[in-house]
């Protein structure tokens, strides 16, 4: 009923109106689930688009010009959402073009269908857990079943992620049966059946792929319009490709300046034990959350605190029962481990202060809209910006000052992510295959990368499977530091570090342009985006 009053032009809706048609819209682009297996043949995708396309026009109409400006930021907000439904349908079609989407486990961060599973911890705690279990297991056959219907127009690149994950599924449920066997035999042989589901699946992808146009970028134009419409982005590929160079260059000088300032001094050995590695993390920890309170950086709430250990960060291919644990000799190390077994503090400035307290914090905003998690990762910008931002910023506000090979890892880390951006524009453009990005990433950060390391296959699978993913970093953070740069300019001697943080955070997981329209009153960067051309 609301959508068909919303349809009249120049309603006077109010924001409370707003919330109502978000909430049919989320509710309605929830893709359905049939016992058990994601549904996404065609009548059901026609009708999940449906939803979107009227919510947008029915977006189109609302006249919020009375509504505060937070208000008309959440108006832009769900329109951007219903944009990216609209583009996942017309050019993303994850379902019809990426294997990795139809996971059956869920192994790592990045799009895929909602019935994946995590393993189970094993033995089994209860019958509840078996029986969830047994319930999940018995769909695999089914949901990669409907995933060969489904996959008829992949691409090449797409396929070779698809074969690697589904490998390492196949080996998971191996596990995973022989496991069950000592005490749950009837669950194994659904474990193993499972196992020949997935290796089966990997096969037909593998006798599938010679005959597959390999490139699977979205094209320059598409990634333009999807920066601007659906991501909220003031940029386009022309200013990230020259942005990001220009970070790489300017990463590359830091980290040489700092190298040829300690060059006396030799590069901080790793740990080689999970014990040592949880005490460096739990010291670098206490330290930040003090620094952050002396100085008067951010308020430090209550309920941030040290979190419990949780061991190295977990890629899918770190899963894999293949491959030796974090710390079995001989000690293979990601490019991520190489940094934070030496020193972690500038990676836990992206991750205390950044993940674990964005976290937190939408877990207790009481806001409708901007409580939920974002479709398409359409957060990542402001989540990946802030977080990335932290990593510098404490290092300008003077927490490194004493552990100069610390601030040379901070500059490696700096010289990754900026050495990230061309290949991920590139290869999105199709003016690169997904091996040409995966040796220019490789090939431009300074240390510790090589083609095969399991951070640089896992980011470019996802930047490949995600546009926008990888960008989210540096240009989340340029845009928070033009941000800072324009309030600071305004407030000249009164600005404050702490109140401009407390007022960045206080403005929640959305992108950093409604930030700035909501803290600087400026509107020239979304004005560019309420009226979208036709997807290209």
């Amino acid at each position: 009923m609301l959508l068909a009053l919303c349809a009249v032009p120049g309603l006077a809706a109010s924001h409370a109106d707003l919330v109502t048609l978000y909430d049919d819209f989320r509710k309605g682009v929830a893709f359905p689930v049939v016992a058990g297996v994601p549904d996404h043949g065609a009548a059901a995708m026609a009708r999940r688009a449906a939803v979107a396309d009227r919510t947008e026009a029915a977006l189109l109409v609302i006249d919020s010009t009375g509504w505060t400006i937070p208000e008309r930021a959440d108006h832009l907000l769900v329109l951007a959402e219903a944009r990216g439904v609209r583009f996942q349908h017309r050019i993303l079609r994850q379902w019809q073009r990426d294997p990795s989407w139809w996971a059956t486990l869920d192994i790592g961060w990045g799009p895929k269908v909602d019935t994946a599973f995590a393993p189970p911890k094993l033995p089994l705690k209860d019958a509840a857990a078996r029986r969830t279990l047994a319930a999940r297991l018995a769909t695999v056959p089914a949901t990669l079943a409907a995933a060969r219907a489904s996959l008829t127009d992949m691409r090449g690149d797409l396929v070779g992620l698809g074969i690697t994950h589904h490998d390492i599924e196949t080996r998971l449920y191996t596990r995973m049966a022989g496991d069950l066997a000592k005490t749950e035999p009837a669950l194994a042989a659904r474990a193993r059946t499972a196992a020949r589901a997935s290796a089966d699946f990997a096969a037909w992808l593998r006798a599938t792929r010679p005959a597959l146009p390999a490139a699977a970028g979205i094209g320059r134009p598409a990634m333009d319009w999807y920066l601007r419409h659906v991501l909220l982005f003031p940029y386009g590929y022309d200013e990230m490709k020259a942005i990001g160079e220009r970070e790489w260059e300017r990463s590359m000088t830091f980290l040489k300046i700092e190298e040829h300032e300690h060059k006396a001094l030799p590069m901080i050995a790793p740990v080689t034990s999970l014990a040592a590695f949880e005490a460096l993390r739990r010291e670098a920890d206490t330290d930040l959350l003090a620094f952050l309170k002396s100085r008067d950086i951010m308020t430090v709430p209550d309920w941030l605190t040290v979190p419990e250990p949780e061991g190295p960060y977990v890629m899918p291919a770190n899963q894999d029962p293949s491959v030796p644990g974090p710390f079995d000799p001989p000690i293979n190390r990601n490019f991520f481990r190489e940094a934070e077994d030496r020193d972690p503090r500038t990676l836990r400035a992206h991750n205390l202060p950044g993940h674990n307290f964005d976290m937190l914090w939408r877990a207790r905003d009481p806001r409708p809209i901007r409580r939920d998690a974002r479709l398409g990762f359409a957060e990542s910008s402001r989540v990946e910006g802030w977080a990335f931002y932290l990593e510098e910023m404490v290092v300008q506000a003077g927490w490194l000052d004493d552990r100069p090979k610390a601030r040379e890892i901070h500059y490696i880390l700096m010289a990754n992510r900026a050495a990230r951006l061309l290949p991920e524009l590139k290869v999105q453009a199709n003016e690169w295959s997904f091996d040409a990005a995966l040796a220019s990433l490789a090939g431009r950060t300074p240390y510790w990368m090589e083609k095969d390391d399991d951070t640089a296959l896992y980011d470019m699978a996802l930047y490949l499977r995600q546009p926008g993913l990888g960008l989210n970093y540096y240009f989340g953070k340029t845009q928070l530091e033009q941000l800072l740069a324009e309030v600071a300019l305004k407030e000249g001697r009164s600005f404050n570090l702490k109140r401009f943080h407390d007022r960045f955070i206080a403005s929640g997981l959305v992108p950093i342009a409604l930030t700035r329209w909501e803290m600087t009153g400026n509107d020239d960067q979304v004005r560019t985006m309420w009226q979208a051309p036709p997807i290209p």
